[in-house]
């Protein structure tokens, strides 16, 4: 299993690859769903996000992928609070602490949560602004390919692929 550098080097490459597939299809580039974001708000963001969803399964343990996620969460709320952006900020935080709800490599290891973890990224802005749901949708896409690049990279995507390293 690759360490908080492969994993973080992972979420970077799969996101690249998502990003590259986006602005392939047909009426659906960066540039004309972004929306209620300039583009190089959301080109940063999406590997932000790429990143923390590609650490986020193991920082349910004392390591560097963990103080890494830690921080840019902090930083994040404490812009999304000086923002006045409460709500956002308290579901950053609920999001945050649901690792260590299980043990390590037990529900947040699986190729369900994958799927449904980064679903309030979707659902809540959507719920709040529905004109959000594009932007909202890459974003969600950003989280599900880091966290796919965690599962896939720990051997849990296909049995025989797995890195070796340290943990």
């Amino acid at each position: 299993m690759p360490g908080y550098k492969g994993h973080i080097v992972g979420g970077l490459v799969t996101n690249a690859a998502y990003m590259g597939a986006l602005e392939m299809a047909p009426n659906a580039t960066l540039r004309h769903t972004a929306g209620l974001l300039s583009e190089w708000q959301l080109f940063v963001g999406l590997f932000v996000i790429a990143v923390l969803f590609a650490l986020w399964p193991d920082v349910d343990t004392n390591s560097k992928g963990q103080n890494i996620f830690f921080g840019i969460a902090f930083a994040a709320d404490i812009l999304l609070i000086s923002a006045g952006r409460i709500e956002a900020a308290a579901y950053l935080g609920l999001l945050a602490m649901t690792p260590i709800i299980g043990k390590h490599r037990g529900w947040t290891h699986s190729k369900l949560a994958m799927l449904l973890v980064p679903l309030p990224i979707v659902i809540v802005p959507y719920l709040y602004r529905p004109s959000a749901l594009a932007p909202a949708l890459l974003i969600y896409g950003a989280a599900v390919t880091g966290y796919f690049s965690h599962l896939l990279l720990d051997g849990l995507i296909f049995k025989q692929f797995r890195i070796k390293g340290r943990g």
